[in-house]
Parts: C-alpha cells; structure tokens; sequence
C-alpha cells in the first residue's frame, strides 16, 4: 500500500517491483499524482498491477479487512513508540495472514497517525547514507518476501488476489505452513475496540485528552504483543460495553443524567 505517493513515476516503478517477484495487489492511498501514462511507462512488464491498483481516500479503508500490517519507516522508532522489526522476522509473521505493507510518501514517510495503525515497523538497514527510493525499498521487501517464501515464483494464474500473497510452504516441506487456531481480529474490528476502550479510558478518568493518545498506542502495542483473537476483541468489546453501562446507571443513581 503506498499513502499519499506524489510521483506518478514511482508508482509505476513499485508495479514493476511487485510484478517481479509475484506480488499484484497494490493499493494507493490518497495519492498526490495522476496514475496515467508516465506511470504506465514505468511499469513495464507491470502493467497488470498498475491497471488493477486500487485507489481509497483513507488509510483505514485499505487496511479494513487485514489482520496483520507492517508499517516502513526510514528511521527507527522508539520501542516506546512503536514495535520495531528486522524486515525478515516482520514478514514471517506476515505469513498466512491477511497482509499489508504499508509504504509513505516519498517527502515525508508514514506519520505516527499511519504508523498507530501498524502492528510493526520495519526499517531496511542502509550505510549511513540512508536515501532510498520508495520504489527501491518496495523492490528490497519483496524480494524478501520472495525468498522467504517457496523460493520459486507461483504460476501467474495461482496468485492470490490479496495485499501479499502466500507464497506456500518453504522450500524442502511438503506441506503448507501451519495455520493458527483462531482468526487474528480484522483492523476494523480491531480499531473499532480500541475506539470503544479510549471512551470508557477518558469517561471514567484513567486518561485525559492530552494523554490519550500515548495511552493509547500503549494499548496497541500490548495488544500487538498479546496476539488477540476475534474472540478476545469480541470479548473484550463485551466488558468496555458493560462497563459503560455501569457508569451510566451509577450516573442515574447520582442523577448526573
């Protein structure tokens, strides 16, 4: 997914990329450019990519539907503010789930407001002199996923039309990679719990507004960590709803209103 990407030549150049090791669905997030024939010229052997990319205004309706999403940054976060990832370990985790790769713009990068929707941030190590173009660094991260997966590229008409595709089992294994017992929560769902928790957080004074937002990418990240379920957000939407609806009946009993 790239946000706000503001050269058209560049979102051809990341069609190339993708096409080069397998990867076809890309999203453009509020893009600053027209995707017309400066586009086209650099994608390629990509065009299929670019002419299927999808365009959404915001950020949270690319991510709606995907259970696991890394966000790139070309510096490293503090762990206070982000979980930080090796782009290998990251995109391991990636696999068998509804993915993303979240890229920023080419002038400024993801903002914490984008990175906040991310369950890990990576940074591709470079010398000092780190400069990468956003086409390079998609080229970079698909080629590690390419190489970690089965090591060959799938045959065009078994690519899954999804954000990362599985590239099935790791070479030498005859079966496919594990899957796990429950579903990991979409981002809607996800985000639609935190938004509940940040309410109650606020109503019953835990945090303040000037606080609620380092509280709640606090929460984000021990949620990251905890690998909640659908069943867990379920759950725990199941307890911010009662406890709201305790405060509301001791706000009647006081008549507060």
């Amino acid at each position: 997914m790239l946000v706000s990407p503001k050269y058209a030549g560049n979102v051809g150049a990341v069609a190339r990329s993708m096409a080069n090791f397998g990867l076809r669905d890309l999203w453009l997030v509020a893009p600053r450019c027209v995707i017309g024939r400066e586009a086209a010229m650099l994608a390629v052997h990509g065009e299929s990519v670019l002419a299927t990319a999808r365009t959404v205004s915001l950020l949270d309706e690319a991510l709606a539907d995907r259970t696991f999403v890394i966000g790139t940054t070309a510096r490293s976060r503090s762990a206070t503010e982000h979980a930080s990832l090796a782009p290998e370990p990251a995109l391991a985790r990636l696999r068998g789930q509804a993915g993303a790769l979240v890229f920023g713009p080419e002038d400024s990068g993801l903002d914490n407001a984008a990175l906040d929707r991310c369950d890990v941030t990576v940074t591709i190590p470079t010398a000092p002199y780190a400069s990468l173009n956003l086409a390079q660094a998609v080229a970079l991260l698909a080629y590690l996923w390419f190489v970690g997966g089965a090591g060959h590229p799938p045959e065009p008409e078994h690519v899954p039309a999804s954000t990362l595709p599985e590239l099935g089992p790791a070479a030498g294994q005859g079966t496919a990679l594990p899957q796990g017992p429950a579903a990991a929560p979409r981002r809607e769902q996800l985000e639609a719990m935190l938004t509940q928790f940040q309410a109650l957080a606020l109503r019953c004074g835990y945090t303040d507004e000037l606080r609620a937002t380092s509280m709640m990418r606090h929460m984000r990240r021990v949620l990251t960590r905890a690998a909640a379920t659908e069943e867990d957000v379920a759950r725990l939407r199941g307890l911010w709803s009662q406890l709201h609806g305790a405060l509301d009946r001791a706000a009647d009993r006081r008549g507060d209103g």
